[in-house]
């Protein structure tokens, strides 16, 4: 397991995916605790990757609102590159698999509250391509934190293929017929929305 990228301690993997393994750290400098989230596409292998990536992670970094993780850094440092943000220790996937549907009053707060997210990344310029539970963070007080911003724009970059998880894409993002825009994004929250409700896919 690595151990450290530049100035971020890695003290535990907490996640993984095709993308990115996802790493409880340690931001060295400003003693805080971050979530490191290490590309798994090595910088070596595919430099414009990286450089899609950087430029993507610069941009979500600029996005501002209580309900958008905050990105904190970019860093590479030999062959990885890696993506610094706030840490949350639950997040809605986590909630629905340990406690199944939750209520329509909550499953509609959380569902509101992403919206209002996207609607200002949307007004900013994004589509995340890729609203599902595993992408929604809760923060102590409930309110739901979408993450990932950026990574799945980049990853489309260096693949042909469709970007996103099939269960929550809308049919033509899932066709790859053309590039996803907000359309897509609503689609995803109705998913997410019922599986909140019926507490499975």
């Amino acid at each position: 397991m690595l151990e450290r990228i530049d100035r971020y301690e890695l003290k535990e993997r907490i996640g993984a995916g095709g993308q990115a393994t996802v790493y409880l750290g340690r931001d060295t400098l400003l003693e805080r605790t971050v979530a490191v989230k290490v590309m798994n596409q090595l910088v070596s292998t595919q430099p414009e990757y990286v450089d899609s990536l950087m430029s993507e992670a610069q941009l979500a970094a600029g996005l501002s609102h209580q309900n958008i993780a905050t990105v904190y850094d970019f860093k590479v440092d030999g062959d990885y590159a890696c993506i610094v943000m706030e840490y949350f220790p639950n997040s809605l996937d986590k909630e629905l698999q340990r406690d199944g549907a939750v209520s329509t009053t909550r499953a509609a707060n959380i569902a509101a509250q992403i919206c209002d997210g996207l609607a200002y990344a949307h007004a900013m310029g994004f589509v995340h391509r890729d609203i599902k539970p595993h992408n929604i963070l809760m923060g102590a007080d409930g309110s739901p934190k979408i993450t990932d911003f950026g990574i799945a724009r980049a990853t489309d970059l260096s693949s042909t293929s469709a970007v996103g998880t099939p269960l929550y894409m809308s049919p033509e993002q899932c066709r790859g017929e053309e590039s996803p825009d907000v359309r897509s994004d609503i689609y995803s929250i109705g998913i997410t929305l019922y599986e909140m409700l019926a507490g499975a896919p």
